[in-house]
């Protein structure tokens, strides 16, 4: 039996014994199946503010936020040696053997590393597409092994280490970052590397070591760190860090890393010298990053910005950089990136709200990140048909089939609910949900609309109409609600700002799609997806200004570029187009679920 000895942490660990497998496991059949995950939580969790759900956290790991010593000494736990790391790897592809036997011996190996294996099995988890076998037993020594979750008490050893910045803290933290349980974990240890980044105006060592690390996670967030870190109303915040994260972002040879670097530099440094080597980086960055870089140049170049598209092939994304090194030639010496405010209008992640029909509508929500990977994933949910962000960084999820809203974090966990029953006896289905500037939420079902008080169940508007004739509706700059009717001639209809229709006032359309959506595009424009066009009309006249022909799309959103996302159900895909109707990306599942509705942000 393989064995790993790591350094014991003094304080109690939240395991359980790994001596033997828990007589539960016993009886797991050696049968090889397609499970369905779902969200095993569905009652909410009562809300509580970070600092309290960190404490817990810390508290159940038996850890202190005061005890420096303690928090590194976890981390430095639950980091791996590239050596150790394989091996751990090893035995959890083992978890898949074709020998029943042999796959209860790896999972009684991969419980024995301890701390140092939640890191990999999480990962191994996430991969239920790849091998089915190994992500279900990796979920089960997970289970068996945690008694809270560990992403949550790293997040919180993270953010302790982020306010207390002991020595070594850049340091234990490189060294943990590639081994992330989350991208969230990920995002934690980045923003507390910008925390320390400087001590007494001068760069952290460990920090400027990781420019020239083997690992290109580590270089950016050190290049990022080094330009991010010590706040000031200067440019160059840490002055003897600058030329080395330049000349680092200038040879760095991953095109991830060094986007990380030079979008850093172009946006908090300003330094202009930063604008060629980002176009010449164009074609090769991932689709996200490239959205990110396209937002960036355009904001920039301003009236002057070229009509470039980033589209699909390499030779569209070739013209593309040489229209900007073009523009860039040419305007270089007579703009001032200083005094340039650059406003971001994407993140370069898009969320995809899917649903398998062949399990009775069960809906999977899920994010891909700039490099087009995954993010996170909820999966199970019953008849998810939209998802919406909150400013906290939580999701709202319409859920259909238990006619309700419910506030989730992006692990699927439960904070609230916005519940849709008990109406005047109308039944809400919810299908789509608008987040209202003053904070409050806009739910959209086949029989009425609700508003909903921000952060409470308590609905401040609702609009009843029988036989289902509600298809879609969005609230305007206005204060007016558009709402698309199914039932009678092809027609929208408007609500005042109390809820109630305003007589006389209509806007005709085409055949609407029983799954059709609103999006405002400008203060008198909306799209419509209709049931073989997205069209998009002036409220003013009433004039169709610009359509799309497809075949019953679910969603539809106009993009900061002028490009339209839209969700096409007949092909399964989301997918972006320019204003000429050229597709230039793409996203299709190769899981069995439909696309449903997919957003940029």
């Amino acid at each position: 039996m393989t064995s790993i000895r790591l350094p014991l942490l003094g304080a109690v660990l939240v395991f359980a014994a790994f001596d033997a497998i828990p007589a539960a496991a016993q009886v797991v059949q050696p049968v090889r199946i397609r499970r369905q995950f779902g969200v095993a939580d569905e009652q909410p969790t009562p809300p509580v503010d970070q600092a309290t759900a960190d404490r817990k956290a810390l508290e159940a790991a038996g850890l202190k936020a005061d005890d420096p010593a303690g928090l590194l000494g976890y981390v430095r736990l639950r980091t791996l040696s590239d050596s150790d790391l394989s091996r751990i790897q090893s035995v959890i592809k083992r978890l898949g053997a074709d020998d029943f036997e042999e796959r209860l011996k790896a999972a009684t190996e991969a419980e024995q590393f301890g701390p140092a294996a939640v890191g990999p099995l999480r990962a191994a988890a996430a991969q239920s597409e790849a091998d089915p076998e190994v992500a279900y037993r990796a979920s089960e020594c997970l289970r068996r092994m945690e008694k809270v979750p560990h992403s949550a008490v790293m997040a919180a050893v993270v953010r302790a280490l982020g306010k207390s910045k002991p020595a070594d803290t850049a340091k234990v933290l490189l060294g943990f970052l590639p081994l992330s349980d989350t991208n969230g974990v990920a995002d934690e240890i980045r923003t507390t590397l910008v925390a320390v980044a400087a001590r007494d105006g001068r760069a952290e060592p460990a920090l400027v070591d990781a420019l020239a690390d083997a690992s290109p996670i580590r270089r950016a967030a050190a290049g990022v760190a080094l330009i991010e870190g010590n706040p000031s109303e200067e440019r160059i915040r840490i002055k003897d860090a600058y030329p080395k994260v330049l000349a680092a972002a200038t040879t760095e040879v991953d095109p991830e890393t060094k986007f990380q670097m030079l979008y850093a530099i172009l946006t908090v440094a300003h330094d202009k010298n930063a604008v060629g080597q980002l176009i010449d980086l164009l074609p090769t960055l991932p689709r996200g990053r490239l959205w990110q870089a396209e937002d960036f140049l355009i904001q920039f170049a301003g009236k002057d910005a070229p009509k470039a598209i980033f589209g699909k092939t390499k030779e569209s994304l070739a013209k593309a950089k040489d229209a900007w090194k073009g523009w860039w030639e040419k305007a270089a010496g007579a703009t001032d990136l200083e005094k340039f405010t650059y406003t971001p209008r994407v993140t370069g992640k898009t969320v995809i709200v899917m649903t398998d029909f062949r399990y009775g509508n069960v809906g999977t929500v899920m994010e891909l990140g700039p490099d087009m990977k995954e993010r996170w994933k909820i999966p199970g949910l019953p008849g998810a048909m939209d998802a919406q962000f909150l400013p906290d960084g939580t999701i709202a999820i319409a859920e259909q089939n238990s006619a309700r809203v419910t506030i989730r974090d992006t692990a699927g966990r439960i904070l609230g609910t916005r519940s849709l029953n008990g109406n005047n006896r109308v039944y809400g289905n919810p299908q789509q949900i608008q987040i209202l500037p003053d904070g409050n939420m806009l739910v959209v079902c086949r029989n009425l609309i609700v508003e909903f008080k921000k952060d409470k169940d308590e609905q401040v508007m609702t609009y009843i109409r029988a036989n289902h004739d509600i298809n879609a509706a969005k609230r305007l700059p206005n204060g007016e609600t558009i709402v698309l009717f199914q039932n009678g001639p092809n027609h929208c209809g408007f609500l005042d700002d109390k809820g109630k229709d305003i007589p006389n006032k209509t806007l005709k359309v085409g055949m609407p799609f029983y799954q059709s959506q609103i999006a405002v595009t400008a203060p008198d424009r909306v799209l419509i997806t209709e049931m073989n066009q997205i069209a998009e009309y002036d409220l003013k006249d009433g004039k169709l200004v610009w359509s799309k022909a497809v075949s019953q799309p679910r969603s539809v959103q106009r993009l900061p570029n002028g490009n339209t996302l839209y969700a096409d159900a007949q092909g399964n895909r989301l997918i972006e187009v320019t204003p000429d109707g050229e597709e230039v990306w793409s996203f299709q599942p190769t899981n069995g679920l439909q696309v449903f509705r997919g957003y940029r942000r």
